[in-house]
C-alpha cells in the first residue's frame, strides 16, 4: 500500500502495524529518488531526522502504541488524531520568530507538516477504497529527476495535460508493468492535484484562510459587506492577543505611485478596514514568493513559497534590481481580531477555517489583479468552497442578496472615479494612499451634485425664494430620503432610505431630528376611563423608532399629532416655529383628548429615539442643511404635509406577517412628498472607460439597484425592529 508522504511522515514510522497490513517504512536522509523508492516496493520519506527530533516529542510509546491499535481499527480515527498532533515548534501561539532551531529548517518543518496534513487528509488506506489505487498518488513528480515534489508547490507550473497523462502512466507502468493502469485524460478543473485545501474546523494558525460563513444569521449583507465571502489569509496569530489577516479577493483598479522608482506601478488591494483605504495611516503589506537572498532577509514567512514585507522594503527590493513591481500583491489594510474574538465567530458560524497550499492562493491574486472590482472577488470564494467539498452551499447562495450588496459596496470603495466608480482617483500617492478618497457617507455618485441633473434655474429660484422667506430646514420641517435611483442608504443607515422624518431642533451644532415611518414590533399602551361607562378601557399605540439615538430624561419617548381639532383646543404646542401643523404633547394629553372625543388613536404618533446630522463648517457636514444640499435628503413643503401625515397613521405594530404590508404604507408616505424629475443617471464604464452597464442595475445582474435599496430596508427592519434576520 502506497501512500502519498510529506517530509514531515517520520511519525507514521512509529504508527505503524504490521498485523493490520502495514509494513514498516524506512526512515531516509535527504532526497529520495523515487524509482528507487518504488523499486522496494515502498513508501519512502525524504525528511532530516535530526532536526525532526529536536522538535517533536514522540518519546511516549504507550500513546503511540494507543494509536497504533486505534489505527487499525479506524483509519479515519487515526487520520483526525494525528491532524489534531504537530511539532512543538508548530503549537498556537509560538510564531515562525520565536522557534529555535535553524530558521530555514524550523520554516520546512513547518510548511511541511500543513502539506502532509492535507495529503493525509485526502488519503486512505486500499481497505476504504472503492476503486483500486490512487491515481493521483505520483502525481507530484518531477519527470526530469524522479524527484517528488511533496510540498504541494511544483504541480501548479504542470500546464500540460498531455505531459501530466505521460507522467503517470510512465510512472505506474515502473511500479505495476504487469497491468498498466489507463490514464484519465480528462481537462483539469480549476486547481489541480498538487493543489489542496481542507477544512480545518476550529485551528486558527498563521497560513490558514478565514473563509466567510454563509450559514450564520446574521451576515454582512448591512454592515461591513467587505467581510461576505471573504477569503482571508492569517499572517500573524497570537492565541492570547491579537490575530492580523488580508483579504485576499477584494482587488481595486488602484495604482500607488512609487517616489523610489520613477515611473514604477504598484497595482493595489483593500486588505481590511483596519488602517485601510480611507485611513489617515494606512497599513501596507507586500504579499510576494521571491526566493532571493535579499527578498528573504526583508520578509516575514506565512507559508511555503508565501512571504510578506512592507511597502519600502519591496520599493527597495525594486530599486536593487531585485524584483519589479508585479512580484508583489500590495493590500492597504488588514482585519483583526482580539483573544477569542475570531474563535467565538467560528463557533458562531460566521467562518470557515480552510488550510490550503500557497500555489492555490498565488494563481487566485494572479486572476484577481486582472478582474474587474465589481466582481468583488466571488469566484475565489466560490473555487475555495469547491475544494472543501462545500460546493452545493456555494451554489445555492449564489448571486444572494448578500452577493449584491457585496457588489454595490466594491462599486463604491474599489472602482475608481476614473473607470465610473465612486472610490476617489485611481492614481494614489504612496505617502498618503488614502489620497483623494472621500469619506464613506460621501462618495455614492448618485447623490453628488453633478449627478442629479437638476434644473439650475429651477434651483436657483427655489433657493433664492426659502431665502427670502428665511426658510431653510428648520424645527417643524418634514424631509424625506432622497428619491435618486441609487439610494444614499444602501450600504449603511438603511432605516433612512426612503424614511420621513421630522425635524426637532436645529442649532450650530447639529440637526436632530425623528424617523417617523418606521413602526416597531412594540406598542405603547394608555388606559381610558370611558364616563359613559365607566369602564378602563386599555388602547395601543404603536411605537415608532425615530433613530438610533436614545433621548435621557423624565420624557424619553416623543408624542405628536397633526389635527386641527386639537390645536384648536390647545392640545400640546408647535414643535419648532415652521408652521407645518405638527405638534408635540404628553401622554396624559392624548389620553384626555381620546377619553374626550377629540381625537382618535391613529391620530397621535409615539416615537423613541432620534437621529443626528452635526455640522462642522462644511456644505457636506452642515446638519440637515448639508444633507439637503447635497442631494440626500429633500424638503417636503408644508402643503404635502397632511397627506403624508394620513398615509403614515395606516400603520400597525410590527409583526412577521406585516412587514411588508408596513413597508408599503411607509412607501406610499415617503411618496407623498414632492417629486424632483431628474435625468437618468450616467452609464458605468468598464476599466477600458467604455459603458459597460446602466447605473440602474447591479453590476452583471438583471436586478435594479432600487430594488435592491429597497430589499436592505426590508432586512434591516426585519433584523433591527422585528429581531428575525432570516425573515427574508
Amino acid at each position: 500500500m502506497l501512500f502519498r508522504i510529506s517530509e514531515s511522515l517520520l511519525l507514521l514510522s512509529l504508527l505503524v502495524n504490521k498485523s493490520a497490513g502495514f509494513v514498516a517504512l524506512p526512515v531516509q536522509q535527504g532526497r529520495c529518488n523515487a524509482a528507487q523508492a518504488r523499486s522496494d516496493q515502498q513508501p519512502f520519506v525524504t525528511f532530516s531526522t535530526q532536526v525532526f527530533n529536536q522538535h517533536y516529542n514522540h518519546e511516549d510509546s504507550e500513546e503511540q502504541n494507543e494509536l497504533v491499535d486505534d489505527a487499525s481499527q479506524d483509519w479515519r480515527a487515526f487520520r483526525a488524531k494525528l491532524i489534531n498532533s504537530e511539532p512543538e515548534i508548530y503549537k498556537e501561539g509560538t510564531s515562525l520568530s520565536e522557534r529555535d532551531t535553524p530558521n530555514r529548517d524550523a520554516e520546512q518543518i513547518f510548511h511541511d507538516w500543513r502539506s502532509f496534513r492535507a495529503k493525509l487528509v485526502r488519503s486512505e488506506p486500499q481497505m476504504y477504497k472503492e476503486d483500486g489505487l490512487d491515481e493521483d498518488i505520483y502525481d507530484d513528480c518531477d519527470p526530469a529527476t524522479g524527484d517528488c515534489d511533496l510540498d504541494g508547490i511544483g504541480e501548479a507550473f504542470f500546464e500540460d495535460i498531455a505531459m501530466k497523462a505521460a507522467l503517470r502512466n510512465m510512472m505506474e507502468s515502473s511500479t505495476h508493468a504487469a497491468s498498466p493502469t489507463t490514464v484519465e485524460t480528462t481537462p483539469l478543473t480549476q486547481w489541480d492535484a498538487s493543489q489542496w485545501a481542507y477544512e480545518s474546523g476550529t485551528i486558527i494558525e498563521q497560513g490558514t484562510v478565514v473563509l466567510g460563513g454563509v450559514e450564520q444569521e446574521f451576515g454582512f449583507a448591512l454592515r461591513q459587506q467587505y467581510f461576505h465571502k471573504a477569503a482571508i489569509l492569517v499572517i500573524d496569530h497570537q492565541e492570547t492577543t491579537f490575530t492580523k489577516g488580508i483579504i485576499l479577493n477584494r482587488p481595486t483598479d488602484f495604482i500607488l505611485e512609487d517616489d523610489l522608482n520613477p515611473g514604477a506601478r504598484w497595482k493595489l488591494w483593500f486588505g481590511g478596514d483596519v488602517q485601510g483605504i480611507e485611513s489617515e495611516n494606512p497599513d501596507l503589506i507586500c504579499l510576494h514568493t521571491l526566493t532571493s537572498p535579499h527578498a528573504t532577509r526583508a520578509s516575514i514567512p506565512i507559508m511555503n513559497d508565501m512571504q510578506w514585507t512592507t511597502f519600502e522594503n519591496a520599493k527597495r527590493l525594486v530599486n536593487a534590481g531585485v524584483a519589479q513591481p508585479q512580484d508583489f500583491q500590495v493590500f492597504c489594510g488588514y482585519a483583526g481580531w482580539g483573544p477569542t474574538q475570531l474563535r467565538n465567530e467560528l463557533d458562531r458560524k460566521s467562518w470557515f477555517m480552510v488550510a490550503t497550499d500557497s500555489q492555490t492562493l498565488i494563481k487566485e491574486l494572479s486572476l484577481n489583479a486582472s478582474s474587474d472590482p465589481r466582481d468583488a472577488g466571488l469566484e475565489t470564494w466560490s473555487m475555495l468552497m469547491r475544494m472543501i467539498g462545500r460546493e452545493t452551499m456555494a451554489t445555492q447562495k449564489q448571486d444572494c442578496f448578500d452577493d449584491l450588496m457585496l457588489k454595490e459596496w466594491s462599486l463604491r470603495h474599489l472602482l475608481s472615479v476614473d473607470s465610473g466608480g465612486n472610490a476617489g482617483q485611481r492614481m494614489r500617492n504612496v505617502s498618503r494612499a488614502r489620497a483623494s478618497v472621500p469619506r464613506s457617507s460621501d462618495i455614492s455618485i448618485s447623490i453628488k451634485e453633478e449627478y442629479l441633473r437638476k434644473d439650475p434655474v429651477e434651483e436657483m429660484m427655489a433657493r433664492a425664494s426659502a431665502a427670502a422667506q428665511g426658510q431653510g430646514v428648520m424645527p417643524g420641517h418634514l424631509v424625506r430620503a432622497s428619491p435618486v435611483g441609487r439610494s444614499p442608504f444602501l450600504l449603511d443607515d438603511q432605516e433612512l432610505h426612503k424614511s420621513v422624518i421630522l425635524i426637532l431642533s436645529d442649532d450650530e451644532k447639529l440637526t436632530v431630528g425623528a424617523i417617523l415611518n418606521r413602526p416597531a414590533a412594540k406598542g405603547v399602551d394608555i388606559q381610558i376611563s370611558r364616563h359613559s361607562s365607566g369602564r378602563v378601557e386599555t388602547i395601543t399605540i404603536p411605537l415608532r423608532f425615530g433613530g438610533q439615538y436614545s433621548v435621557k430624561g423624565d420624557e424619553p419617548l416623543l408624542w405628536v399629532h397633526c389635527n386641527a381639532n386639537l390645536r384648536a383646543a390647545g392640545v400640546g404646542e408647535p414643535v419648532g416655529s415652521a408652521d407645518t401643523g405638527i405638534w408635540k404633547c404628553t401622554a396624559d394629553d392624548v389620553a384626555i383628548a381620546i377619553r374626550q372625543g377629540l381625537a382618535l388613536v391613529e391620530d397621535f404618533f409615539v416615537v423613541t429615539g432620534v437621529s443626528v446630522w452635526t455640522k462642522e463648517n462644511s456644505a457636506e457636514r452642515n446638519g440637515m442643511q448639508g444633507e439637503i444640499e447635497s442631494g440626500r435628503f429633500e424638503l417636503i413643503p408644508p402643503s404635502r404635509t397632511r397627506a403624508v401625515w394620513d398615509s403614515m397613521s395606516q400603520q400597525e405594530v410590527l409583526t412577521s406577517s406585516n412587514v411588508k404590508d408596513n413597508l408599503a404604507v411607509a412607501d406610499e408616505a415617503w411618496s407623498q412628498g414632492i417629486v424632483n424629475t431628474y435625468n437618468p443617471l450616467p452609464g458605468i464604464q468598464d476599466l477600458t472607460g467604455n459603458v459597460s452597464q446602466e447605473d440602474t442595475f447591479v453590476f452583471k445582474s438583471n436586478v435594479k439597484v432600487s430594488k435592491l435599496a429597497d430589499d436592505a430596508l426590508e432586512n434591516w427592519v426585519a433584523t433591527f425592529l422585528l429581531g428575525v434576520p432570516s425573515l427574508n
